[in-house]
Protein backbone atom coordinates (compact mmCIF):
# COMPACT_ATOMS: atom_id res chain seq x y z
CA UNK A 1 0.00 0.00 0.00
CA UNK A 2 1.39 3.30 -0.93
CA UNK A 3 0.77 5.64 1.62
CA UNK A 4 0.88 8.73 -0.34
CA UNK A 5 -2.19 7.43 -2.62
CA UNK A 6 -4.28 6.09 0.08
CA UNK A 7 -4.01 9.47 1.76
CA UNK A 8 -4.74 11.30 -1.57
CA UNK A 9 -7.69 8.74 -2.27
CA UNK A 10 -9.00 9.62 1.16
CA UNK A 11 -9.20 13.33 0.32
CA UNK A 12 -10.75 12.83 -2.86
CA UNK A 13 -13.60 10.52 -1.03
CA UNK A 14 -14.27 12.94 1.42
CA UNK A 15 -14.30 16.11 -0.58
CA UNK A 16 -17.28 14.08 -2.82
CA UNK A 17 -20.88 15.81 -1.75
CA UNK A 18 -22.22 12.57 -2.09
CA UNK A 19 -21.40 8.64 -1.52
CA UNK A 20 -19.22 7.48 -4.93
CA UNK A 21 -19.28 3.83 -5.72
CA UNK A 22 -16.67 3.97 -7.71
CA UNK A 23 -14.41 6.01 -5.49
CA UNK A 24 -15.04 3.80 -3.10
CA UNK A 25 -14.16 0.54 -4.85
CA UNK A 26 -10.71 1.76 -5.87
CA UNK A 27 -10.44 2.36 -2.37
CA UNK A 28 -10.97 -1.21 -1.57
CA UNK A 29 -9.29 -2.48 -4.47
CA UNK A 30 -5.89 -0.68 -2.71
CA UNK A 31 -6.20 -2.32 0.11
CA UNK A 32 -8.28 -5.32 -0.14
CA UNK A 33 -5.24 -7.48 0.19
CA UNK A 34 -4.61 -6.24 3.20
CA UNK A 35 -7.88 -7.13 4.59
CA UNK A 36 -8.87 -10.57 6.42
CA UNK A 37 -10.68 -13.29 3.81
CA UNK A 38 -14.59 -12.25 5.78
CA UNK A 39 -13.91 -8.30 5.02
CA UNK A 40 -13.32 -9.32 1.28
CA UNK A 41 -16.34 -11.62 1.10
CA UNK A 42 -18.24 -9.09 2.65
CA UNK A 43 -17.15 -6.39 -0.03
CA UNK A 44 -17.58 -8.86 -2.55
CA UNK A 45 -21.31 -9.43 -1.92
CA UNK A 46 -22.23 -6.04 -2.04
CA UNK A 47 -21.92 -4.32 1.20
CA UNK A 48 -19.30 -2.21 -0.36
CA UNK A 49 -19.17 1.90 1.50
CA UNK A 50 -21.53 1.19 3.70
CA UNK A 51 -21.14 2.68 7.41
CA UNK A 52 -21.86 -1.03 9.31
CA UNK A 53 -19.41 -2.55 6.62
CA UNK A 54 -16.63 -0.06 6.93
CA UNK A 55 -16.86 -0.15 10.52
CA UNK A 56 -16.58 -4.24 10.54
CA UNK A 57 -13.91 -3.46 8.79
CA UNK A 58 -12.04 -0.78 11.27
CA UNK A 59 -13.28 -3.23 13.51
CA UNK A 60 -10.76 -6.27 12.27
CA UNK A 61 -7.97 -3.87 11.06
CA UNK A 62 -7.91 -2.07 14.60
CA UNK A 63 -9.24 -3.94 16.96
CA UNK A 64 -10.26 -2.50 19.94
CA UNK A 65 -9.58 1.24 18.38
CA UNK A 66 -11.80 4.20 19.84
CA UNK A 67 -13.92 5.25 17.03
CA UNK A 68 -15.17 9.12 17.48
CA UNK A 69 -18.11 10.55 15.05
CA UNK A 70 -19.43 13.77 15.27
CA UNK A 71 -21.61 15.55 13.02
CA UNK A 72 -24.35 17.05 11.45
CA UNK A 73 -27.12 14.85 9.99
CA UNK A 74 -28.05 16.23 6.72
CA UNK A 75 -28.60 15.27 3.39
CA UNK A 76 -28.13 18.35 1.67
CA UNK A 77 -25.00 19.43 4.10
CA UNK A 78 -23.55 17.30 6.33
CA UNK A 79 -20.55 17.55 7.95
CA UNK A 80 -18.54 14.91 9.77
CA UNK A 81 -15.41 14.15 11.54
CA UNK A 82 -14.68 10.99 12.28
CA UNK A 83 -11.31 10.39 14.03
CA UNK A 84 -9.89 6.74 15.06
CA UNK A 85 -7.27 5.86 17.72
CA UNK A 86 -5.68 3.60 19.58
CA UNK A 87 -7.31 5.23 22.81
CA UNK A 88 -9.67 7.74 23.31
CA UNK A 89 -7.79 7.95 26.80
CA UNK A 90 -4.39 9.17 25.53
CA UNK A 91 -3.75 12.12 23.23
CA UNK A 92 -0.54 11.01 22.18
CA UNK A 93 -1.55 7.73 20.16
CA UNK A 94 1.82 7.52 17.47
CA UNK A 95 -0.68 7.27 14.28
CA UNK A 96 -4.45 7.64 13.87
CA UNK A 97 -6.96 8.36 11.26
CA UNK A 98 -8.64 11.29 10.95
CA UNK A 99 -11.82 11.57 8.60
CA UNK A 100 -14.05 14.46 7.37
CA UNK A 101 -16.55 14.51 4.90
CA UNK A 102 -20.65 15.22 3.73
CA UNK A 103 -21.77 11.63 4.18
CA UNK A 104 -20.43 9.33 7.33
CA UNK A 105 -19.89 7.03 4.85
CA UNK A 106 -17.06 8.92 3.59
CA UNK A 107 -15.52 10.80 6.78
CA UNK A 108 -15.34 6.84 7.88
CA UNK A 109 -13.49 5.47 4.65
CA UNK A 110 -11.21 8.72 4.78
CA UNK A 111 -10.58 8.11 8.37
CA UNK A 112 -9.87 4.21 7.31
CA UNK A 113 -7.20 4.76 4.88
CA UNK A 114 -5.50 7.51 6.63
CA UNK A 115 -5.06 5.12 9.44
CA UNK A 116 -3.91 2.46 7.08
CA UNK A 117 -1.36 4.56 4.97
CA UNK A 118 0.26 5.72 9.28
CA UNK A 119 0.52 1.99 10.35
CA UNK A 120 3.55 0.82 10.74
CA UNK A 121 4.58 -2.47 8.74
CA UNK A 122 3.83 -5.49 10.30
CA UNK A 123 7.06 -7.81 10.59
Amino acid sequence: MDPAALISLAERIEADPSYDAALTRTAFDMVESHLPEVDRAMIRNGALGGVEAVLLIIDHGFPGWAISMQGTASEADGHWTVSLRKSDIRDEDPFVGVGHGPRLSNALIGALLKALARKPAET
